[in-house]
């Protein structure tokens, strides 16, 4: 067994030149081993701002040696198993493309691994100029840059003391890392080109480039040590993605709403680029949805051949974990620190009676944290400009009551319409809200447990789940609105805080 220090790319801050983990791996003995050489990545893209950035080299040989094709940046070796990378700005037309050669020779045989260098001839559209928040809206093919020195959109975390305990600035930053990428269809071999090469970090900010496919990514800021400090959601759509009016039960004009779910492609009936994110109630990052395609017969409710889990992610260096029990805190700001740190870990309830990932006890503040709330806070995962959805969107709930507003085939004349009911009659996997004409899919949920679970994924194409920051108003008990609905029946109810729903985020 031999250890290998293996650094990702890290841009230079004040006197910080990379951030490295330790990866064990299991070679041969020495003495029959092959020659090899690795580099922390292999393709570095440069805002045209310019900029630097560190490549670490691991090897099994006693040297190695790099040579630079390119004039319009420079290289100089550092603390003997890293290069420094600088460029200025390109104030051209043109995109600067290079490259960096790194080579080994061990028992005669030589080995080489390449990284190709490139500079936008453009400047990077700052996402966060509107604001920041944390999840961005992107196109295919674009350069950007977000404000990576605030902890989402700047502003409260209701009662849950996380900031009085942590603070809104992200002042430890040392560089940027993709935790993970995906499309909706799983297809891993085009997850690789959302994101187009490395992140980098400078000066507060957060650059980034967007390859030819659609889907979603995650983008983590990680301290020196490697841990993560925050996390953005990144949302490569080139649909355009519109709002609209929502009117309520009442007829009343509730929000303007959404035209799909958050980190949908599209809100077209039957395609897999509906569905969206999942999220546990409270937090900001996502998890993915089922990559399997939709099936019309929804009879079983909850089919494994419909629920393919869609946790390969492209060059991302996260680990999905599902089975993972919060630790029991008592007091807040309880695990939302645990949650920030492992933005793809799903945090499941360890409380007897008490489902909470945040914190256990029947206190208000642990029971009612506002992590989402009426105003929006530095948890709530919509991009710029939108926020978690409030009350009387879907439904008018009185006390503690779930309130019933849809049923089965039945129910509904000839075009799935009813006069009793405001969502229209199941049809493609979903239903229609009626006031409106809007189509929500049931994507159904994620969700791991022992004894229930065929998949982390469940009821695809079988059920409905989506969000309300609407809490119980029973104060010793922690969960939230949702709108819950599958070909028999649609209610508005409540959920614990431990499940998984969807999003159809409405304006601020």
């Amino acid at each position: 067994m031999k250890n290998t220090i293996i650094c990702s790319i890290a841009v230079l801050s004040a006197a910080l030149l990379a951030a490295c983990t330790e990866t064990t791996r299991i070679w041969p003995e020495e003495g029959e081993s092959k020659a090899y050489v690795e580099v922390s990545s292999q393709k570095v893209i440069f805002d045209a701002d310019g900029g630097n950035a560190v490549i670490t080299v691991a090897t099994n040989a006693d040297g190695w040696d790099y040579a630079a094709e390119g004039d319009w940046f420079t290289v100089a070796r550092q603390d003997g198993n890293a290069l420094l990378v600088e460029t200025l700005i390109n104030a051209g037309a043109e995109t600067l493309t290079g490259k960096l050669t790194v080579s080994a020779e061990k028992n005669g045989e030589t080995v080489s691994q390449e990284v190709a260098l490139v500079q936008r001839a453009e400047r990077s559209v700052n996402l966060s100029a509107e604001g920041t928040a944390n999840c961005y809206i992107a196109r295919t093919g674009g350069v950007y840059k977000f404000d990576a020195s605030v902890k989402g959109n700047g502003g409260g975390d209701g009662v849950s003391d996380y900031i009085a305990n942590y603070g809104l600035a992200i002042e430890d930053g040392a560089f940027a890392e993709l935790l993970w990428e995906s499309r909706h269809d799983g297809d891993k071999t085009m997850s690789r080109e959302i994101i187009d090469g490395a992140p980098i970090y400078r000066g507060g900010y957060v650059t980034f480039s967007t390859g030819r496919s659609e889907g979603n990514a995650v983008i983590a800021v990680k301290d020196i040590k490697g841990n993560i400090v925050w996390s953005w959601h990144i949302w490569v759509c080139n649909d355009e993605i519109t709002a609209h009016d929502h009117i309520d039960s009442e007829g009343k004009v509730a929000a303007v709403i959404m035209d799909r779910n958050l980190g949908a492609l599209n809100n077209t009936p039957m395609d897999v680029g509906n569905r969206g994110m999942f999220y546990e109630w409270g937090r900001k990052d996502p998890f993915t949805p089922s990559r399997s395609p939709y099936h019309a017969n929804t009879d079983g409710n909850n089919v494994p051949a419909y629920n393919e889990p869609n946790t390969a992610i492209g060059d991302g260096t996260g680990t999905w974990v599902y089975n993972a029990q919060a630790a029991v805190l008592a007091t807040p700001p309880a695990n939302i620190p645990n949650s920030i740190l492992n933005p793809m870990t799903y945090l499941q309830s360890p409380y007897n009676g008490h489902a909470d990932w945040y914190c256990t006890g029947t206190d208000p503040k642990a029971t009612h944290p506002g992590l989402w709330g009426p105003e929006k806070t530095i948890f709530d995962p919509c991009p710029p400009g939108y926020k978690v959805p409030g009350p009387d969107l879907w439904g008018i709930p009185a006390g503690n009551n779930s309130i019933t507003n849809g049923g089965a085939a039945a129910d509904y004349d000839e075009t799935g319409v009813s006069a009793k009911w405001d969502w229209n009659a199941y049809e493609d996997c979903g239903r229609r809200w009626k006031n409106t004409g809007d189509y929500y899919p049931m994507a159904g949920n994620i969700y791991y447990t022992d004894y229930i679970s065929v998949s982390i994924c469940n009821y695809t194409g079988g059920m409905a789940f989506y969000w309300t920051a609407q809490a119980t108003p029973d104060a010793t008990k922690s969960s939230a609105y949702f709108v819950n609905f599958n070909p028999n029946w649609c209610n508005y109810r409540l959920g614990e805080h431990d499940c998984s729903a969807q999003i159809r985020c409405i304006r601020e």
